[in-house]
């Protein structure tokens, strides 16, 4: 590839970057957070080894990690609106009528008891049971791609079971018990009615 062709690709890629950033944008409220949420794309996307709080703020040459975690911690804004801003961009991009759906679960192995929804499970991800946490997630692929479209964080009953509890992980009383296959029931309805082309959905045994 010659040097032109391989400028002419990086400004494409920096074009098309900066238009998604402006689409995130869309969804936080305030100036700062989507200059934060700007450098937190960045970050993900950097060859930094752990994402953390620390390591993303340095990235972005702050010296401190107070607005990348205020932005995830702090502030207020509609996560799930975000969620369709990014099912819609990928459907823009990857949409097919032969395309499937795929959904599958994750487990994040976690120290204590206090972070939502941790506890002894099995975790696919450890490949044992595990002190974790255990994401239900649901993907779109195609001929042009792959990416993640939804997410729900499974509450085994202890959790909903124990309404103190929930609060002190700021768990809104309305969430309820599911099983991770009405979870699962439920992503697949919402991409659909959304207009998610689909010929497929595809899942593991689980």
């Amino acid at each position: 590839m010659s040097v032109a062709s391989w400028s002419g690709s990086l400004l494409a890629w920096e074009q098309e970057l900066t238009a998604l950033k402006a689409r995130v944008g869309r969804v936080l409220p305030r100036r700062e957070l989507r200059e934060t949420g700007a450098d937190f794309l960045d970050g993900l996307l950097s060859g930094i080894e752990r994402k953390t709080g620390w390591l993303m703020a340095e990235q972005s040459g702050a010296e401190r990690p107070y607005r990348m975690q205020s932005l995830l911690g702090r502030s207020h804004w509609d996560a799930d609106r975000l969620r369709d801003e990014v099912r819609d961009y990928v459907v823009e991009a990857l949409g097919d009528e032969d395309g499937v759906l795929i959904i599958d679960e994750t487990g994040f192995v976690k120290k204590g008891d206090r972070s939502a929804g941790v506890a002894r499970q099995y975790s696919g991800t450890a490949g044992r049971i595990e002190n974790s946490q255990i994401g239900v997630f649901l993907a779109y692929a195609s001929r042009y791609g792959q990416a993640l479209v939804d997410r729900r964080l499974y509450l085994p009953e202890s959790w909903t079971k124990d309404r103190g509890r929930c609060a002190r992980a700021s768990i809104p009383e309305t969430v309820e018990f599911a099983t991770k296959l009405k979870m699962a029931r439920a992503m697949v309805e919402a991409a659909l009615d959304a207009g998610v082309p689909c010929a497929y959905v595809l899942g593991d045994a689980v």
